[in-house]
Protein backbone atom coordinates (compact mmCIF):
# COMPACT_ATOMS: atom_id res chain seq x y z
CA UNK A 1 0.00 0.00 0.00
CA UNK A 2 2.99 1.99 0.69
CA UNK A 3 4.14 1.67 -3.06
CA UNK A 4 1.61 3.66 -4.46
CA UNK A 5 1.79 6.94 -2.64
CA UNK A 6 5.48 6.93 -3.04
CA UNK A 7 5.43 6.25 -6.61
CA UNK A 8 2.58 9.24 -6.89
CA UNK A 9 4.72 12.00 -4.90
CA UNK A 10 7.67 11.09 -7.11
CA UNK A 11 5.73 11.63 -9.95
CA UNK A 12 4.40 14.60 -8.86
CA UNK A 13 8.05 15.82 -8.06
CA UNK A 14 9.05 15.28 -11.71
CA UNK A 15 6.29 17.07 -13.70
CA UNK A 16 7.24 20.10 -10.72
CA UNK A 17 11.22 19.91 -11.64
CA UNK A 18 10.23 19.28 -15.29
CA UNK A 19 8.02 22.11 -15.24
CA UNK A 20 10.14 24.51 -13.20
CA UNK A 21 13.23 23.59 -15.75
CA UNK A 22 10.70 24.77 -18.90
CA UNK A 23 9.88 27.85 -17.49
CA UNK A 24 12.99 28.85 -16.60
CA UNK A 25 14.32 28.75 -20.05
CA UNK A 26 14.79 32.20 -21.37
CA UNK A 27 14.90 32.06 -24.97
CA UNK A 28 15.52 35.89 -25.89
CA UNK A 29 13.74 39.09 -26.84
CA UNK A 30 13.95 40.28 -30.13
CA UNK A 31 12.96 43.51 -29.44
CA UNK A 32 15.79 44.33 -26.79
CA UNK A 33 18.38 41.98 -28.76
CA UNK A 34 17.82 44.83 -31.61
CA UNK A 35 18.54 47.67 -29.28
CA UNK A 36 21.75 45.39 -28.18
CA UNK A 37 23.25 44.37 -31.66
CA UNK A 38 25.11 47.87 -32.36
CA UNK A 39 28.31 46.28 -32.47
CA UNK A 40 26.79 43.50 -34.69
CA UNK A 41 25.67 45.30 -37.37
CA UNK A 42 28.73 46.74 -37.66
CA UNK A 43 29.97 44.05 -39.43
CA UNK A 44 26.50 41.76 -40.02
CA UNK A 45 24.55 44.94 -40.90
CA UNK A 46 21.43 45.23 -40.25
CA UNK A 47 19.79 42.82 -41.73
CA UNK A 48 22.40 40.10 -40.85
CA UNK A 49 22.73 39.34 -44.07
CA UNK A 50 26.18 41.13 -44.61
CA UNK A 51 25.97 42.15 -48.03
CA UNK A 52 28.80 44.57 -48.36
CA UNK A 53 31.06 42.01 -47.92
CA UNK A 54 31.63 38.25 -47.81
CA UNK A 55 34.30 38.28 -45.27
CA UNK A 56 31.44 38.41 -42.45
CA UNK A 57 28.82 35.34 -42.26
CA UNK A 58 25.30 35.55 -42.79
CA UNK A 59 23.75 35.34 -39.27
CA UNK A 60 19.70 36.90 -40.44
CA UNK A 61 17.60 34.20 -40.05
CA UNK A 62 20.11 31.53 -38.43
CA UNK A 63 18.87 28.99 -35.99
CA UNK A 64 18.59 30.70 -32.78
CA UNK A 65 20.68 27.96 -30.74
CA UNK A 66 23.22 28.08 -33.12
CA UNK A 67 23.81 31.49 -32.62
CA UNK A 68 23.08 31.27 -28.86
CA UNK A 69 25.94 28.68 -28.74
CA UNK A 70 28.59 30.79 -30.83
CA UNK A 71 28.19 33.85 -29.30
CA UNK A 72 28.77 32.08 -26.05
CA UNK A 73 31.79 29.80 -26.94
CA UNK A 74 32.87 33.56 -28.24
CA UNK A 75 32.48 34.80 -25.01
CA UNK A 76 33.58 32.07 -22.68
CA UNK A 77 36.70 31.39 -24.89
CA UNK A 78 35.86 28.24 -26.30
CA UNK A 79 35.82 29.12 -29.75
CA UNK A 80 39.40 29.45 -31.18
CA UNK A 81 39.50 29.07 -34.49
CA UNK A 82 39.50 31.99 -37.58
CA UNK A 83 40.11 35.02 -38.05
CA UNK A 84 37.18 36.83 -36.79
CA UNK A 85 37.43 35.52 -32.90
CA UNK A 86 39.36 38.43 -31.51
CA UNK A 87 36.89 41.06 -33.12
CA UNK A 88 33.82 38.36 -31.60
CA UNK A 89 35.33 37.52 -28.33
CA UNK A 90 35.95 41.72 -27.66
CA UNK A 91 32.49 42.20 -29.51
CA UNK A 92 30.90 39.80 -26.64
CA UNK A 93 32.95 39.43 -23.47
CA UNK A 94 31.15 41.81 -21.07
CA UNK A 95 27.75 40.53 -22.00
CA UNK A 96 25.36 38.00 -20.16
CA UNK A 97 23.54 34.71 -20.72
CA UNK A 98 20.62 36.85 -21.17
CA UNK A 99 22.21 39.30 -23.27
CA UNK A 100 23.32 36.58 -26.07
CA UNK A 101 20.05 35.08 -26.24
CA UNK A 102 18.37 38.34 -26.72
CA UNK A 103 20.76 38.95 -30.01
CA UNK A 104 20.61 35.40 -31.01
CA UNK A 105 16.90 35.58 -30.71
CA UNK A 106 16.76 39.04 -32.59
CA UNK A 107 19.01 37.55 -35.35
CA UNK A 108 17.23 34.45 -35.57
CA UNK A 109 13.94 36.12 -36.38
CA UNK A 110 15.17 38.05 -39.42
CA UNK A 111 14.28 36.70 -43.18
CA UNK A 112 16.89 34.18 -44.15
Amino acid sequence: MLAAPSGLLLGATLVVISTAAQADRYTGDAAKGRAKSATCVSCHEGHGRSTGTSLFPRIGGQNYDYLYVSLREYRDGQRRRGWARTLMTDSVQVMTDDDLKDIARYFAELPW
